[in-house]
């Protein structure tokens, strides 16, 4: 506390002593010392300033309203009348594996503000009623009143603090409130570590040992289950066309005896392997659990319905959050998960199917694009050659040794599927613990395994041949146009959705903010005045505030004026076959985009953040020889 209070004092203290020392020193090196001392005071008050300014962004989402969900707000205030607190102004439904209560705190977090509850959707998947609770009343034990009331400024103050600095970009005002910063985390975290415990305490006032114990076990783990499930299921949804129930999916993905196994695997190494230094603002997890069985036992019911049955129609309030949080644009009509993957997975078979016909024509090895055609090819020990017009120009000899190994085995695949899903004789069958199986005329298929032995052991590639003459797979069939629907630009019917923004990227001869969209990169240049700004606040340690209200500014104009600027550029995802990205030590990293056309454009930027939304495009990308999961 006396830290935060001090720090008005400190950011005078820094610069007029260095003044005053060069005053004393005088000559030329304390001529040096005092504008050094001025320039360093100068930036030191705008981050004071800043710091005194700094206000929380309000988080994004769906609020639920008192009279929408009495029932959600009626344990939200029963959960901080208990802790000793008041409740949030508004609960905000967020789509991150979390649930946190924020405030907007004045004064450095002296002065408490306007707090708000953030609620994960997922956790009204994955956790039980008495879950949430338990997680609930921990947020809001945070800021419990009595005498944790210096716990909760300093709660307040670490968070403000935390802010400030991520407003200043490198220079002197950022490394000396760096070293404040640091000193003030050595100080608190002891303080924050004791009230995570204290904040579990009151979680088990509330929902009980077992379900706050509970609840701690399966949050430690959640992000890892999520992140698992997003990258394998959420994909499919936009092949085929049809918009999902997110959390049904969850749900059912975390009751899967494969997925219960390998969680309680990573939760084993979660409650031994968690680091622990000076700056951790949470206990390891096999203390807390240790500090909850110590406590007194609350008498307390469980109740294992699904954490949404705290909601009211939580058959229409979770689609709608989900339309908002996950889904770009629409999708189509609503479907079950064992149909969308039963599109999926035809749709991806018959692009991989495609791309292989492409590449056989291109490459001269396999004219007429057969699957006859393609097994003499790979029978030849031409499958280096097959697979080269899928690659960018200078894919290294590993790179190319992979993609016949792997990729060419799984275009084979998809060629064979997708000759099947032609005649109706496979299908694609859901299966929460792979992804999908793909179910033939004589029960579950592997074509994936069969074509790699063929395309290990070309002389196997006859042999390959005959098993899918076995299958009724003809050697004649050349795979049909995938028929992938063109993507929208911004503005056009079913919008596509505005995912990033990465600010100053040098492309094609400029410097562009780029707009990125789930569907295509829009490029804005930027103005040579723009940049001249940037530069001159950077002096002051404000570079990234003024780039920041400029992309701000961009963002506040419709689609259509955006589309409509000066030298913009539209770059499709439809037009583009894959791409590859890599990290520069100094910050940031360059993306390079292969094009359908034999075009490539790299994108380069000095920023961590822009970086990285352009990497997630990239990752997004259907790429030429695509991975199963």
């Amino acid at each position: 506390m006396l830290l935060l209070a001090l720090f008005p004092v400190f950011v005078v203290g820094v610069g007029a002593g260095a003044v005053i020392a060069g005053l004393r020193i005088g000559q030329r090196t304390g001529l040096y010392l005092v504008i050094a001392g001025a320039g360093m005071a100068l930036a030191l008050g705008f981050a004071l300033v800043q710091a005194l300014r700094t206000r929380l962004v309000p988080p994004e989402g769906p609020k639920p309203a008192r009279h929408e969900q009495p029932g959600l707000w009626r344990l939200v205030d029963e959960l901080a009348a208990q802790a000793g607190t008041r409740p949030p102004e508004e609960i905000v439904l967020v789509p991150e594996v979390n649930a946190a209560v924020r405030e907007d705190a004045r004064l450095l977090g002296l002065r408490p503000g306007r707090r708000y509850l953030m609620l994960g959707l997922p956790l009204l998947a994955a956790l039980d009623v008495a879950e949430l609770r338990a997680v609930l009343a921990h947020e809001l034990g945070h800021y419990g009143g009595g005498h944790t009331r210096l716990l909760a400024a300093s709660y307040r103050g670490a968070e403000t603090l935390g802010r400030t600095l991520s407003r200043l970009d490198a220079g002197p005002a950022k490394w000396i409130l760096t070293g404040y910063g640091w000193v003030y985390a050595v100080l608190s975290r002891s303080a924050n570590r004791a009230q995570e415990l204290q904040a579990d305490a009151y979680a088990v006032a509330a929902a009980g040992r077992a379900a706050t114990a509970c609840a701690l076990r399966r949050t430690a783990t959640l992000d890892a289950a999520w992140n698992a499930f997003t990258d394998r299921y959420l994909r499919l949804p936009g092949l085929a066309q049809r918009t999902p129930d997110i959390l049904l999916g969850f749900r059912a993905f975390l009751g899967h005896p494969r997925q219960r196994q390998a969680l309680a695997a990573l939760e084993r190494r979660v409650l031994d392997t968690r680091p622990r230094s000076l700056l951790d603002s949470h206990p390891t997890v096999r203390r807390r659990l240790a500090a909850i069985d110590r406590l007194p036992e609350t008498p307390a019911h469980p109740d294992p319905r699904p954490a949404w049955q705290v909601l009211a129609e939580p058959g229409t309030v979770i689609p709608a959050a989900e339309q908002r949080l996950y889904i770009s644009g629409e999708l189509g009509p609503r479907a079950s998960w064992a149909e969308i993957v039963r599109l999926a997975g035809a749709a991806e078979a018959a692009r991989g199917a495609e791309l292989l016909a492409n590449a056989a024509r291109t490459s001269g090895a396999a004219p007429g694009a057969t699957l006859g055609e393609i097994l003499q090819a790979v029978h030849r020990g031409e499958a280096e050659r097959l697979i080269r017009p899928l690659l960018g120009p200078r894919a290294g000899r590993q790179e190319v040794a992979q993609a016949v190994t792997e990729g060419l085995a799984e275009l084979l695949a998809d060629v064979v599927v997708c000759a099947l899903l032609v005649q109706c004789r496979a299908r694609h069958e859901l299966d929460w613990g792979e992804g999908w199986r793909v179910i033939g005329p004589t029960g579950e298929l592997r074509p994936v395994e069969l074509a790699a032995q063929a395309v290990g052991n070309p002389a196997l590639a006859p042999r390959f041949a005959q098993q899918c003459v076995t299958l009724g797979v003809p050697l004649d069939f050349v795979p049909p146009p995938a028929g992938r629907p063109a993507s929208r630009r911004p503005g056009s019917a079913g919008e596509p959705r505005l995912m990033a923004a990465a600010p100053v990227v040098r492309a094609l001869g400029k410097n562009w903010d780029v707009l990125v969209y789930d569907t295509g990169l829009l490029l804005i240049p930027v103005k040579v005045a723009g940049l001249a700004g940037q530069r001159l606040a950077a002096v002051s340690g404000q570079a990234g505030h003024w780039q920041r209200k400029r992309i701000e500014k961009l963002l506040a104009h419709g689609t259509q004026r955006r589309l409509s600027h000066p030298g913009a550029r539209w770059l499709a995802i439809d037009t583009m076959l894959g791409g590859d990205h890599k990290k520069f030590l100094t910050g940031g990293g360059k993306v390079a985009l292969r094009f359908a056309d034999g075009q490539t454009a790299t994108l380069r930027t000095e920023d961590d953040a822009g970086y990285a939304a352009l990497v997630a495009f990239l990752d997004a990308l259907p790429q030429a020889l695509p991975h199963r999961r």
